[in-house]
This record gives C-alpha cells, sequence and structure tokens, in this order.
C-alpha cells in the first residue's frame, strides 16, 4: 500500500512517511499519540517500524525503570536491521541521527549541511537536538525554518567561535527557535556575551549553557540586566572567570536556575 508522500523501500518498508501522519507528529513532536497512531497503521502493513516506534514509546515513558532485556534486545535488533532503511531519506543532510521514540530526534551535521538543507530536514523528521560544527563562518546564512514547527536545544559547544562567531549567531533567524543553547568552550567573552544578550530572535530562549568560557563579571553585569535573563530556566556559567560578587548577582535574578 502506497499513501499521499509514501514511497517503498527494502522489503517494503517506507523511505518516507505518509504525509497524514507526518503533519501531526511533527506539530507535537512531545506527544507519544500521533506516533502511536502511525504505529498501529504501520502495524496493519505488516511494517516493523510499528512496532519500533511502540518499543522506544514505552521505554521514553517508563525511564526510570530499565526495560525487559527482551523488549531492549528487540529495539536493537529491528534498529541494527533496518536503521539505514529508516534513515534513508536523511542521508546528506546529516552525519548522523539518533533514534528517540520511533524517529531521528537528535542529529549532528555541519554548518553547510544545516544552511543547504534547513527546511527539508525539518520537514523530514522531528529534530529535536542539533549538534552543529561550524567555524562561525556561515552562521549570519542560516536561513529562516519554514517547516519547523517547534523549538529545538542547538549544541555549538566546543567549536571555538570567539566573540565574531557568537555575534553571526546572534543574527540567525534560526535562533527563533531555539530553547536551549549550549555555548560551552567556545571562546565567549564578555563582548560576545553582550551581542548574545541584544539578539532579537532569542525570545525562546530557556536554557543557556555558557561553561567553561572567560566571561568575567563586567559581562555578567551587562547580561543580568537584559531580557533575556528573566527568560531563563537554567543559566550555565560554571569554570568561568567571574567572582562571588557575580554569583551573588546571578542567585538574586535567577535563585536556583544559575549553575556556579
Amino acid at each position: 500500500m502506497q499513501l499521499e508522500s509514501e514511497s517503498l523501500g527494502v522489503e517494503g518498508i517506507p523511505m518516507t512517511h505518509p504525509t497524514r501522519f507526518m503533519r501531526n507528529i511533527l506539530a507535537d513532536p512531545g506527544d507519544d499519540e500521533p506516533r502511536l497512531q502511525y504505529a498501529n497503521w504501520l502495524d496493519g502493513c505488516g511494517n516493523p517500524l510499528g512496532e519500533f516506534i511502540r518499543l522506544q514509546c514505552t521505554f521514553a515513558r517508563t525511564h526510570a525503570a530499565p526495560p525487559s532485556l527482551y523488549d531492549e534486545r528487540r529495539e536493537q535488533e529491528l534498529l541494527a536491521k533496518f536503521r539505514s532503511v529508516w534513515s534513508q531519506s536523511m542521508t546528506g543532510c546529516v552525519e548522523w541521527g539518533s533514534f528517540r521514540r520511533g524517529f531521528i530526534e537528535e542529529v549532528s551535521l555541519t554548518d553547510r549541511q544545516l544552511i543547504r538543507n534547513a527546511n527539508e530536514l525539518f520537514h523530514l523528521a522531528p529534530v529535536r537536538d542539533m549538534h552543529l560544527k561550524t567555524d562561525g563562518r556561515r552562521l549570519d546564512n542560516l536561513l529562516r525554518v519554514r517547516n519547523l514547527r517547534h523549538t529545538i536545544f542547538l549544541d555549538v559547544s566546543a567549536q571555538g567561535l570567539g566573540d565574531d562567531g557568537i555575534a553571526r549567531l546572534a543574527e540567525a533567524p534560526l535562533l527563533e527557535h531555539v530553547h536551549g543553547l549550549n555555548l560551552g568552550s567556545c571562546h565567549l567573552g564578555d563582548d560576545g556575551l553582550e551581542v548574545l544578550a541584544d539578539s532579537p530572535h532569542l525570545e525562546a530562549l530557556r536554557e543557556l549553557y555558557l561553561n567553561d568560557n572567560p566571561i568575567t563579571d563586567d559581562g555578567v553585569r551587562q547580561f543580568v540586566m537584559s531580557p533575556i535573563a528573566e527568560r531563563l530556566n537554567v543559566l550555565d556559567m560554571r569554570s568561568t572567570r567571574i567572582t562571588d560578587e557575580s554569583v551573588a548577582i546571578l542567585r538574586h535574578v535567577l535563585e536556583w536556575k544559575v549553575l556556579v
């Protein structure tokens, strides 16, 4: 059976998903119900992806308890046999992808890949975590993403961007979709932090990781005056150059939300 955008691959396994199911999954990637509805349809087609989705959704709901040995082995068997088929539509768009609740949700990619494939990428899978490899020179070319209906966690840690690279990132419209931003070990200083705080694209930001950067008290004084600071649920300032004075200021503004 073939519906809408679906094309069939090895052993009849779909390489792309029917639009009517993916539309609902992409609209609310945190909700298991659209995924399980799709799994039921796949079961009716004799497609093992349905079983895989159901297994991973169960694991996610009961993450406090380890899965049964049988279910864990079955998940790994399905993944080993069908990973290449289930991820075939993402080939070339990312360097690697990790499955969660039956779909690729975590990816690693270069800035070139993101610039070239951004709109297609977020149409193909409910991507929620991105590990971006970049030297900072192309970040201001990141396009507005038309197909992204939810927020993402963007990890550009350990990329050595420096203040200039952070300034380019701050201008990227993609940040409008970012709820979490990891800038750890990026050689981010006070100037870069000030530019980041002035970005017009960070209204959705709720988690900011600035650990292992040469940020000083001067940077903190400017940052706590920005609207971004008031909206944060997590701010990681560990292993920076701030003193107890800045720690006290951050505690006053963010209370338990700051990690120092």
